[in-house]
């Protein structure tokens, strides 16, 4: 039975039979929590992107105080609320995969608002597929559940292969060799 997030609670022991944080690609990292193991993307540039959006943010709210009277203030107004929107989650947003025995909970969201998707009885599958302009390889990680993808990740081979691993030897599932033509469910999305 996979079990609630607990977000606060966190032992800073490793579970028995974790594989430690160089099984993972560099910008990864894992916190053992009550009941499974959290993991992240280490998000060392979002500081530089909230400084540049809510900056960028404050000036087109200015330029649109100054046209507030004119027709153009629309632009401006939309403009500031993106940019704003966009400094606020990188401040405060999180995104989390939780992994314990049999199951995987993708989070993301603030705080207690947020969406989560609960995957068990999984298996994972490596897509290589290629850009459509240069032909260039890029690889995706599904869950799939009952002969249906669900798309997780997208990286390198090699990380997409070291995740695969990380997450199945926490939760237990099969690495599945993919068909070659076989197409995912959110290909066409």
């Amino acid at each position: 039975m996979c079990c609630a997030i607990r977000y606060e609670q966190n032992t800073g022991m490793p579970l028995k039979g974790e594989s430690d944080q160089s099984d993972l690609p560099s910008g990864w990292r894992s916190d053992a929590v009550a009941g499974g193991v959290d993991l992240r993307v280490v998000s060392s540039g979002r500081r530089y992107i909230v400084a540049v959006a809510g900056i960028l943010g404050i000036l087109a709210g200015l330029r649109a105080i100054v046209q507030w009277k004119s027709a153009a203030v629309k632009p401006w107004l939309i403009l500031t609320v993106i940019l704003i929107a966009v400094a606020l989650w990188c401040a405060v947003g999180d995104e989390v995969w939780h992994l314990e025995r049999n199951c995987l909970v993708h989070r993301t969201g603030v705080r207690i608002w947020g969406f989560s998707r609960r995957y068990q009885n999984a298996s994972l599958d490596i897509i290589q597929r290629f850009s459509t302009k240069w032909g260039i390889p890029y690889y995706r990680l599904y869950a799939v559940v009952n002969e249906n993808s669900f798309f997780l990740v997208e990286r390198s081979e090699q990380d997409v292969l070291q995740l695969a691993k990380f997450i199945s030897h926490h939760t237990g599932w099969q690495i599945r060799i993919p068909t070659p033509n076989h197409i995912p469910d959110d290909f066409f999305q």
